[in-house]
């Protein structure tokens, strides 16, 4: 108990639970219960009187319906009396007005026979519901047709006299729509459906939420304390319907109907809709008197509460700069210090977790030491408001020297770098194995800082880096004025400066794995060249030449480096071909040249196991394609050719030329470049002999 009702400490909460409840809560709740209720039952009740008049209302307009169907039939049935042998006048006279009405009507003479007048009605159903009886009488007549699953058919008939005798009838079938008023001229009340049954209990016409079934069954399975009322339940709807009997005996022949209007109760208390839309104005007017008498005090709370929940709002906006002003000498105010100290917390812990996260992306997606120093050491003079980051590292080449980088100002540049000299004794204390150390100003510090920056610096923090396994290169970062450095910037300065080691080593590391996958290729190409003293440095004479091509053509660095990688394999298949072939000083025959031919076939099937290699296997396979389609292996044509081998095509076709061969001296440089001049469009990409020119022309 006593830490449920804790809260009942606060003078806030005192008020207004104690306003709330006796003033407000307890007898709204019980006025509302009330009223609803009696609403409800006073709703419902007129609801099923309305229902009932309504369904009388329909009755008596669907009467009226059938009295002017029968005058309508009686003018036809004159005018045909008048021309029995042209009907066509009969649609003519009525128009359209006949087809809203008729689905057909038919003639009957005085033997029985159907004449079809308008439309079609002559079916043998007919003929068995039209009788001898039917048709001797003088008023007119109504006949249904139930249907199963579906409205049942009407027909309205009229005995057409001459001399007084009976000369003929004439039957019509009347339009579903019209004559039940459910088309666009409804009879039907709103929200409404209908049911009809004829003289037999038969249901001639229902809807959704409409009775069912034969008309004697309805009073066992339904019941409603309201007369003359049903009350059954439809896809999980209440739905209440009233009945009226619609007497035509005084008109027509037959008996009889029995009309049902259903309704949903849902749709009765439709209006209770507005009703709660409206029932809250009847509340505010009661609750004003309340309102008025606790205004004051419930305002002195509300605008400490609306501060708060604006300050809210700019926090969750990232917009921490705006404190809370609450003077209400109670909890609130208590409450409004607090959160602007929490505010003050969010907006530094939200700047430094930015920073850091800046800074750690931009370490861990690049390989370029470069990029990372830059990044790093700018973010650090950002983050922590340092006058000077700086990175210290052993020189590789001397051991008495130290290579620097220096960021300085709030300008992102590259880092400034230096080498200065270090004694053996300045380099034990600063490239220690430790976390972390202090240099304070009346330390003894590197003898390069001043001639860095000839200022003093109060506070020095190192954080000694490990790369490759040792100690050496250290992070300094420095202020010039006296700066407490607390506890939660080491651990994020340390943080940061972790994840630049790893971030170097990882270059080191894809930097040794460059020059070891290079060094590899060049090892192969070197152990083609070698097979013959006659293509000794081709190789790499081809790979240079068709890089500088490619630089010239403006290809995009990352394909240089596949064509000079290309350009150094081109021929590795030739480990394949007799070195007799190739140290051969005549003219080379059939079959020898076809084994000099199989060369880039051999290179491709070299280098296919290889994955590194797979984006320089069109290079190797295609260098011998020429622009115009005779080339070989595979007689490629024009763009069909990779362009970086179209490249190489160029470089290697030169080198060869200008190169001794064992059938040949080397040419001068002024023939070959005329025979690759001549070759442009044939054997060589135009655009690439261009580009060549260029770069021969810079030699």
């Amino acid at each position: 108990m006593e830490q449920g009702t804790a809260f009942l400490k606060s003078r806030i909460a005192r008020r207004f639970c104690l306003l709330f409840i006796l003033c407000a809560f307890v007898p709204t709740v019980a006025l509302v219960e009330f009223s609803y209720d009696k609403v409800v039952d006073q709703l419902e009740k007129q609801s099923l009187i309305r229902l009932k008049r309504e369904a009388k209302a329909y009755g008596l307009a669907l009467f009226d319906r059938m009295i002017r169907i029968d005058n309508d039939l009686q003018a036809i049935g004159r005018n045909v009396q008048l021309d029995r042998q042209d009907f066509s006048e009969i649609e003519q006279i009525y128009g359209k007005d006949l087809g809203q009405l008729f689905v057909g009507i038919s003639l009957i003479t005085g033997s029985g026979k159907l004449v079809p007048i308008f439309g079609q009605l002559n079916e043998p159903a007919l003929a068995e519901l039209v009788t001898t009886d039917i048709l001797s009488r003088d008023k007119p007549f109504i006949l249904t047709q139930p249907l199963s699953g579906k409205s049942g058919r009407v027909f309205f008939g009229v005995n057409i006299k001459r001399d007084r005798k009976i000369s003929f009838s004439l039957v019509g079938e009347v339009k579903h729509e019209h004559f039940w008023g459910v088309g666009s001229e409804t009879l039907l009340p709103p929200m409404t459906d209908l049911s009809v049954y004829d003289s037999n209990g038969n249901n001639l016409i229902g809807n959704e939420n409409s009775l069912t079934g034969r008309y004697r069954d309805l009073p066992a399975q339904y019941s409603s304390k309201e007369p003359g009322v049903y009350r059954f339940e439809k896809d999980d709807k209440v739905v209440f319907a009233s009945t009226t009997n619609l007497f035509i005996e005084s008109r027509f022949q037959k008996t009889g109907w029995i009309i049902i209007l259903s309704q949903a109760r849902h749709d009765m208390m439709s209006s209770l809709d507005s009703f709660k839309r409206s029932f809250p104005l009847v509340m505010l007017l009661l609750l004003l008197v309340i309102l008025y008498l606790s205004v004051v005090f419930i305002r002195k709370n509300l605008e400490p509460m609306e501060k708060l929940k604006a300050g809210t709002r700019r926090i969750a906006a990232q917009d921490f700069s705006t404190i809370v002003d609450i003077k209400s000498n109670d909890e609130f105010e208590e409450l409004g210090e607090s959160f602007n100290e929490m505010a003050l917390k969010l907006e530094n812990q939200f700047q430094a977790l930015t920073m850091v996260g800046e800074i750690e992306r931009a370490i861990l997606s690049s390989f370029d030491r470069s990029k990372i120093l830059a990044t790093t050491l700018h973010g650090f003079m950002e983050f922590f408001h340092c006058d000077l980051v700086l990175l210290a590292k052993n020189s590789a080449t001397s051991a008495d020297h130290v290579k620097v980088y220096v960021t300085e100002g709030r300008r992102k540049n590259d880092p400034r770098m230096d080498y200065f000299i270090l004694n053996e004794g300045e380099q034990e204390k600063l490239f220690v194995d430790t976390d972390h150390f202090i240099l304070s100003e009346n330390e003894s510090r590197p003898s390069f800082l001043a001639r860095i920056d000839g200022d003093q610096f109060a506070d020095l923090l190192c954080l000694p880096l490990k790369v490759e396994g040792t100690i050496n290169r250290v992070l300094l970062l420095g202020w010039k004025k006296n700066h407490l450095i607390r506890d939660d910037e080491i651990k994020r300065a340390r943080q940061i400066a972790n994840q630049l080691a790893i971030a170097l080593n990882n270059s080191r590391l894809m930097e040794n794995m460059e020059n070891l996958a290079m060094g590899t290729v060049e090892a192969l190409a070197r152990t083609v060249d070698a097979k013959s003293k006659w293509t000794a440095g081709h190789s790499e004479r081809v790979a240079v030449l068709g890089g500088r091509i490619a630089k010239t053509m403006g290809i995009a660095a990352k394909e240089i480096d596949t064509i000079t990688r290309g350009g150094l394999l081109h021929d590795i298949g030739k480990v394949g071909i007799p070195l007799a072939i190739l140290n051969k000083p005549d003219s080379l025959d059939e079959r020898e040249i076809g084994e000099i031919r199989n060369h880039p076939a051999i290179g491709a099937k070299i280098l296919e196991p290889i994955k590194a290699y797979q984006d320089i296997l069109p290079l190797v396979i295609h260098h011998h394609e020429k622009y115009d389609g005779s080339g070989y292996p595979d007689g490629l044509k024009g763009e069909e050719i990779d362009i970086r081998a179209r490249i190489l095509t160029v470089a290697d076709v030169w080198d060869a030329l200008v190169s001794d061969r064992p059938y040949r001296a080397g040419w001068i440089h002024d023939r070959a470049k005329k025979m690759i001049i001549d070759g442009s469009g044939t054997h060589f990409d135009p655009q690439v002999v261009e580009a060549f020119l260029a770069v021969m022309a810079d030699a």
